[in-house]
This record gives C-alpha cells, structure tokens and sequence, in this order.
C-alpha cells in the first residue's frame, strides 16, 4: 500500500476512507485559510514555484536528491495526489454528497484555457463556498456546476477516451477535495512529475497485457498520457515498461480485443515498490 494508505487508510485505500472527507476536517481554521488561498492565488503562486523549482540544481548527486525530497514532502503535507481509476473514481463519488464541476486550474494557468474536467467533492455541500468562483472569469454560478454521481462517473468515463487520467487530491492532507481528469494539455501535475519530482502517488494498480489477445494496433501506446507502454518490434504487440505504468487503467478504453486489464500493484512483485 502507499504510504497514505498506512497512514490515512485505517485498513483501506485512504482515499476510501470517509474521514479523510470529513466536515471537521475542512472546519479546521488552518485548512480553511490553505483551501481560501489555494483558488484564489494559484495562477501566480504556481507561475512563480514552478520556475523557482526549475531552477534548482536537482540533476547534481546528493544535493539534487535532497532538493527533490523537500519539494516532496512539502507536497504530501500540502496537497498531494493519487492517480486512481474509474472503478475507484466511482467508489469515491458513493461517499460523496457534492459534486461539482469547475473549470481546470492547470488548464487556466497553464494555457490559458477554460476546460470543465475537474470536480470538487465533498460530503457537505456549504464546502465549496471555500471555492472562489471569481477566480474562473466572474461570479456566475453555471462555471460551478453541481452534478448527480452518475452523470459525473459518465462524464469522467468519456474524458478516458480522449486521453485523461483520473487523480484524487488533498487539499491540507489527509482532507480530500478534489478529482482531476489531466491530459497532456496543460495538466500541472504532470509537468511537475516528468520535469522536475512526482507530486502524487501512481495508481494502487498496475496494467498487464495479454499478449495473445493483443493485435498490435498501437492504440494504447497513442493514449498511455506516462509513455509506459512501447511497441516490441520483434513480436509485433504492445509491452509494458512496469517502471512508468501508472495504473491509471484508460489503455483500456481503446484496447478493441480487451488485452487490458488492471492487477493489484502489490501482486507485481516488479512493481510492488514503484509509488
């Protein structure tokens, strides 16, 4: 299990824990305060972190490792991520009570853009008052659009085919309050997880391929948004570099001879250890 699961879990995935949701959690002054300037200071704070993060020696022996550990830990304290996939997605949105859409932070701030795909959840709706909505272009409402659990697990569903990932986030561990569905469009997340350290956990999961079923139509290796899968030249199918394989299983929705399924990552011994 990943370290939050030891952690946060009790016994569980830590996101399924419904205390790691809990009003009392988000009723904490602290956390208030870290939410209140999270969406209303994230466009520059991010400008300016993550040019200050890219400018660090992190490529030089002991002391880049060591820049990279407190870049980490300041993440897990803060607000830090798990890459899960749908199967979880829709356990999660079963604790939930609010759902609601807004518009991308990283697509805001990185390209400019306004893309409906992430969601803020919580089990008290008065929660998302904490959300700037001038933050998004002004204060109307229809940017901040509450949703069923069915018709967001859809829409989530659909994002998959498009090439977005799903990704859970605390906001003040182990408070959890949002889920993002990234690309490579202009996801934060993962600027920071191949240009400079991970910030979030990959999935509790690790894809397998069977290789029998595969017909080397490459139609994963196109959508996998961490390059984790490749094409073997020899055998003239898809492979699997278990190292970069993140879990977060949406190969699968482009794989037309379904040889792709998600394994537990603690039942990979290869991949057992590789958060």
């Amino acid at each position: 299990m990943c370290e939050f699961c030891i952690k946060h879990g009790e016994g569980k995935k830590w996101y399924l824990n419904v205390k790691n949701y809990s009003q009392d959690l988000v009723s904490d002054i602290n956390r208030r305060i870290y939410v209140r300037k999270f969406f209303y200071g994230v466009d520059e704070g991010y400008k300016k972190y993550f040019n200050l993060v890219k400018s660090l020696p992190l490529n030089i022996p002991i002391i880049g490792p060591s820049l990279k550990a407190i870049i980490k830990r300041r993440a897990i304290n803060d607000h830090w991520g798990q890459v899960i996939p749908i199967e979880d997605i829709e356990k999660v949105l079963s604790i939930t009570s609010s759902i609601v859409r807004i518009p991308c932070i990283c697509c805001k701030v990185t390209v400019g853009k306004e893309m409906r795909t992430c969601f803020v959840i919580t089990i008290k709706p008065e929660s998302i008052k904490l959300v700037n909505q001038s933050y998004f272009g002004g204060p109307n409402i229809a940017k901040f659009e509450k949703m069923d659990k069915a018709s967001a697990l859809d829409f989530m569903k659909e994002q998959e085919s498009k090439g977005s990932f799903h990704s859970i986030w605390t906001l003040k561990t182990p408070f959890i309050g949002a889920i993002c569905n990234c690309d490579n469009t202009g996801c934060i997340a993962l600027k920071m997880y191949k240009e400079v350290t991970p910030i979030f956990f990959k999935a509790e999961y690790i894809i397998k391929l069977d290789k029998d079923e595969c017909n080397g139509c490459k139609a994963c290796i196109k959508i996998c948004p961490f390059e984790a899968l490749g094409y073997d030249t020899v055998n003239k199918k898809a492979k699997v570099d278990y190292k970069k394989c993140c879990g977060c299983g949406i190969c699968r929705s482009v794989c037309k001879k379904n040889a792709l399924t998600l394994l537990d990552r603690l039942s990979v011994p290869k991949a057992a250890s590789l958060w």
